[in-house]
């Protein structure tokens, strides 16, 4: 199947009424590993130090990507990302992680984490070409009680390693954006 044109999209934050999309979202990228609703209401509601971010068409609220991360110090860790199978291919999920890699930046973080299935080659390229380094395995991580690898990304305060992040991160946005700055940040 071909993917449908891409509207012209926006990353904003994730709210409530957000939730019956992410998670059928969920359910198609994740299955037996989806997040239940109460898990992301509890996330939004009630867990200060978590951001989640949806990106919407322009002009509707259905959800194309999803993606959130936790502060911890100056780490952060991505703990969601997804993007909708008809979608994929297409620069939204590296738009979406590129942009959650800058919030995180900006508040301070020197470095971003995360964990990934060594069976998600898609993702495993994606972290690898934006710079993501291999530091451990997590055994038996997930439900099926596959592996997860632990990918480390550091220096994103550092110019050398976040000026080609924020030039790529530019150039996405303004391809799917049709604008040369995206903020659409409260």
């Amino acid at each position: 199947m071909s993917p449908r044109p891409m509207p012209s999209l926006l990353i904003r934050p994730m709210t409530a009424d957000d939730l019956d999309g992410v998670l059928l979202l969920e359910e198609t990228s994740f299955a037996a590993d989806a997040w239940s609703r109460a898990l992301y209401e509890h996330e939004l509601n009630d867990n200060k130090l978590s951001r989640y971010r949806v990106v919407v068409p322009a002009d509707s609220n259905e959800v194309i990507a999803q993606g959130g991360w936790m502060l911890f110090g100056d780490e952060a860790h991505i703990l969601t990302i997804a993007v909708c199978p008809e979608q994929r291919g297409q620069g939204i999920g590296r738009w979406l992680l590129l942009h959650l890699i800058d919030e995180a930046r900006q508040s301070g973080c020197r470095a971003i984490a995360l964990e990934v299935r060594p069976s998600n080659e898609a993702a495993l390229g994606l972290y690898e070409k934006l710079g993501f380094a291999l530091i451990g395995r997590r055994k038996r991580y997930y439900p099926d009680k596959e592996d997860a690898l632990v990918l480390l990304l550091e220096g994103i305060d550092d110019e050398l390693v976040w000026g080609p992040l924020a030039r790529e991160l530019a150039k996405l946005a303004g391809q799917i954006t049709g604008q040369k700055i995206v903020n659409a940040m409260p």
